[in-house]
């Protein structure tokens, strides 16, 4: 099946004909061939383009972006973000900073514009470097998942966040754009090796290739093998959730006789669903004071989140501001 075919088979599987959507557009390769690309769809487009504001020369691309929204005929979105303070005020990275700021930011453009969904240019050598550096991170089946195809914004949110180029490769992408003369620009800090991401990308993934050629293949294919499982597990999570679980505002109550009675493998993940976005190595010590004989305790992690046992249940709550 040729890419094209590929990536038109994702947008009709999870976004009907006719709905309007929002495209994130940073002037680069991927996302400017994603935008010619949908073009030939049947779809009403809005380009929507965040400014990180993190080097010199970003308000180009902003300029370069609402350009090619002219030429094309399509409203255009652009949003100057501070990501730099924003990090420093959270003390988190700033590629982790970039990307959290760049969906909220998009989610509000979608918003404003009344697009059902996001459409980003992910391609499948994104999907080998996530699934790399997850893996490096010592990530257990959800992180070697990778990147979904599609997914919601949030728990209540309707906006869905689609990637239809998952499994199209970079290099058609660039062929494609030559065939049709398609201007880009290029992000000098795509080449620093200062970003984790990067280094993957530009250090240990070529090494790694010439040791095992078709590596980024096989990285992207286990990706779409845990995707299945992890979709398996969804509905086994939510049904002994609600058995285990209790849930009294912002506050959730765990039976631990019943949490500890299931295989390991399935109190991980039901504790993952009541603290979202925990690390493995935060479970295990959620898991330990559960287990702890003395039957009290208490843990505090990131984003204000606290696990009290209180004897037979552990009671998890978010601290509240000041």
């Amino acid at each position: 099946m040729a890419w094209m075919d590929r990536a038109t088979h994702v947008l009709r599987t999870h976004v009907p004909a006719g709905s309007r959507v929002l495209i994130a557009v940073s002037g680069g390769p991927d996302s400017v061939a994603l935008a010619h690309f949908l073009r030939s769809q049947l779809y009403t487009l809005v380009i929507g383009h965040i400014d990180h504001a993190l080097r010199k020369g970003s308000s180009r691309d902003a300029a370069f972006v609402r350009r090619l929204a002219r030429v094309w005929d399509l409203p255009c979105h652009v949003k100057r973000e501070k990501v730099m303070a924003y990090a420093t005020a959270r003390g988190i990275g700033l590629e982790e900073a970039a990307r959290v700021v760049r969906y909220q930011a998009l989610a509000a453009m979608a918003k404003h514009a009344k697009c059902s969904a996001i459409l980003t240019a992910h391609t499948a050598d994104d999907q080998a470097e996530t699934v790399m550096m997850n893996f490096l991170r010592g990530a257990g089946g959800t992180g070697l998942s990778g990147m979904p195809h599609a997914r919601r914004l949030g728990p209540s949110s309707k906006t869905l966040l689609l990637r239809p180029f998952l499994r199209v490769r970079k290099e058609e992408l660039l062929r494609y754009l030559k065939t049709h003369s398609l201007p880009y620009r290029r992000d000098p800090t795509n080449r620093s090796l200062r970003y984790s991401r990067n280094r993957i990308r530009l250090a240990a993934l070529p090494y790694l290739e010439k040791l095992n050629p078709g590596l980024r293949e096989r990285l992207t294919q286990t990706a779409e093998i845990f995707r299945q499982e992890e979709d398996f597990w969804c509905g086994e999570v939510v049904r002994e959730f609600r058995k285990t679980v209790r849930q009294n505002g912002p506050a959730f109550t765990v039976v631990l006789p019943r949490l500890l009675g299931y295989h390991k493998a399935l109190s991980r993940r039901i504790l993952r669903r009541v603290l979202p976005g925990s690390s493995f190595q935060d479970i295990e010590q959620v898991l330990q004071l559960a287990r702890s004989p003395e039957e009290r305790g208490c843990l505090e992690f990131p984003g204000g989140w606290r696990v009290r046992r209180e004897k037979k249940k552990l009671v998890v709550f978010r601290k509240r501001a000041g």
